[in-house]
């Protein structure tokens, strides 16, 4: 309706006149207008580094900031567009509200989330863009026909856009995508928000804790906020880390080659996030009855408290993401798959029953085995393994399965039987985090970080007795493991790493609930970033990094090299932390 006010209004001034309208009708908070809507139409621009627009319409050649997300209609899915890898707290809250706004509506079928893709060429940086959006994989993506001063396209000089994206190992060597932190660390100290607790509280955490709640379709029911319907699928394409999971705690998250989970708080003095991970990671591999799941302590451990890098299939064998899919240009399948699905409402095969007049109770939904059955076949038919099947047959068919390949069922005559026919088509995927977790059980059984480190710090030592001994090889490589694990937790904060050790154990406890672990973890980051001369603060003021090393331009593609980082925590090493120091900010 505002659209067809007056032709001569501006898109800003029609943004904030539908925003205006938006809250007056719904109640929506103001937060909510942080994360933009951007339709098809009006394609998203994003700005140059120098402030300016590469938009060839004249009313907008400086912008602001860009949003850190922004939502757009895909016919009758949603898909939201992680533009910066860190959001602010108001962003954060805003995303809540439309996620929460958008899974509980039934006019349409599924949420999409994922950072915007971007070809190798241009390795991630978005600079030299027009606009991003719908998607970069769209072929008829709005803006197409416009022309930049140069005559290039809508979406930058690049020279072999189809066969870079359409391959399989896309990008590789040239660059990991940051997808999401979460929030920026450093920024909390700029604004010195950590010296406010109240602020601290009401401001970011409870935010970051309503993400998590609004991906899982678990907050509580308000005026505002009814029942989720729909399911939310997160791709991520590139590192996620600490916070940012939470963009991943919906129904799919559908990992691509280059998809991966680290935890670098600890780098910054800082623990876990309000999110739950001392509740989900103690409970690898549980949900899809994975062989993770006998070894979920000890890879808890690795992730972390040794910041151990979890790739694709890593994340996939411990149900930290539901499915894998070969590539990237999965993601417009997807869309177009997603768009022409028909809404919850209409995800019917039956007539309900007639409610009377009178009635106090609802008629009971006779179509509700059915509803989210056709999103999750296209998300099956597009993964190539997902984490339930990748394990399945090799857990309940594993005496009927041949005994030399287990690829077969016995009795059968394998030269019959087509490759995409074979009863385990994923004997041959191996996790090296399940694996190295396998190696390392007894070691991070220990209950203090001190004593994991000094498990570790013998296996180590042994490599001089087994290095160059003919059939020794397998234990050099477990002593280099155990080197590499203990070195990395020794550059991260003693106080952190004793603090985010009593969380995984409190988590662990078989009467704890992701609501009590969140709160646990609000608690603990609220004193860690306000504690006086603490690990955080120390950390924010020398201004070094945590160890990833980012683009010029932006954020938005990350190098995997090794960024200066900070050393100089308030202990030594983990022996000088007291457990009243620990009790203190758990307690």
């Amino acid at each position: 309706m505002a659209s067809r006010m007056s032709p001569k209004m501006s898109p800003t001034t029609l943004t904030k006149l539908r925003n205006d309208m938006e809250q007056l009708i719904t109640g929506a908070p103001d937060s909510a207008f942080s994360i933009p809507e951007s339709p098809r139409a009006d394609a998203f621009v994003i700005k140059n580094p120098d402030g300016t627009s590469s938009n060839p319409h004249e009313y907008s050649k400086e912008v602001a900031n860009d949003p850190g997300a922004i939502v757009r209609s895909m016919g009758t899915s949603r898909r939201v567009f992680l533009i910066n890898p860190s959001l602010t707290p108001t962003e954060i809250d805003g995303l809540s509200y439309r996620i929460r706004t958008m899974a509980s509506n039934s006019g349409i079928n599924s949420i999409v989330v994922g950072n915007p893709l971007e070809d190798a060429e241009n390795n991630g940086d978005m600079s030299e863009n027009t606009t991003c959006l719908p998607s970069f994989l769209e072929d008829d993506a709005p803006g197409k026909n416009i022309k930049l001063v140069d005559n290039s396209g809508p979406y930058g000089n690049r020279s072999s856009f189809i066969k870079s994206i359409l391959h399989e190992r896309f990008g590789d060597g040239l660059g990991m995508p940051y997808v999401s932190s979460g929030y920026d660390a450093k920024s909390i100290y700029d604004s010195e928000m950590y010296k406010d607790t109240q602020r601290l509280e009401y401001e970011l955490m409870n935010p970051l804790r309503d993400l998590a709640e609004s991906f899982r379709g678990s907050y509580d029911e308000t005026l505002n906020s009814s029942a989720s319907k729909v399911p939310v699928v997160s791709m991520p394409h590139g590192l996620v880390t600490d916070a940012g999971y939470s963009l991943l705690m919906g129904s799919y998250v559908l990992a691509t080659h280059s998809t991966a989970f680290k935890i670098v708080n600890p780098m910054r003095g800082l623990a876990f996030d309000p999110i739950g991970l001392s509740y989900l990671l103690p409970r690898i591999g549980w949900e899809f009855n994975q062989a993770s799941a006998e070894h979920s302590v000890a890879i808890a451990n690795m992730l972390a408290l040794c910041g151990y890098e979890a790739n694709a299939e890593d994340m996939v064998a411990t149900g930290l993401a539901t499915h894998y899919v070969s590539g990237p240009f999965k993601l417009n399948m997807l869309e177009r798959a997603l768009s022409d699905l028909n809404s919850y409402e209409y995800q019917a095969l039956f007539e309900n029953e007639k409610r009377l007049y009178g009635d106090k109770e609802p008629a009971k939904d006779v179509n509700e085995p059915f509803r989210n059955v056709a999103v999750a076949n296209v998300i099956q038919h597009l993964s190539e393994y997902d984490a339930a099947g990748a394990n399945e047959y090799g857990a309940y068919l594993k005496e009927d399965l041949d005994d030399e390949s287990g690829l077969f069922l016995k009795d059968k005559d394998p030269s019959l039987t087509m490759q995409e026919e074979r009863i385990q088509m994923y004997g041959e995927l191996v996790s090296e985090l399940v694996s190295w977790g396998a190696t390392f059980k007894d070691v991070f059984a220990e209950p203090s970080v001190e004593g994991k480190m000094e498990r570790l710090r013998e296996i180590a030592a042994s490599k001089a007795e087994y290095e160059g001994k003919p059939g020794f090889e397998e234990d050099v490589e477990v002593a280099e493991q155990a080197q590499s694990l203990v070195d990395k937790m020794e550059q991260r904060s003693p106080l952190a790493l004793c603090v985010m050790n009593e969380l995984l154990q409190k988590g662990l406890d078989e009467h704890e609930t992701l609501e009590s672990c969140m709160e646990r973890e609000k608690t603990s980051q609220i004193r860690l970033f306000s504690k006086e001369d603490g690990d955080y603060q120390r950390w924010a003021e020398s201004g070094k990094g945590v160890g990833l090393v980012e683009m010029n331009h932006g954020t938005s593609s990350l190098i995997k090299d090794k960024e200066y980082s900070f050393s100089a925590w308030k202990h030594s090493s983990v022996k000088e932390v007291t457990t009243d120091e620990i009790n203190e900010i758990v307690w």
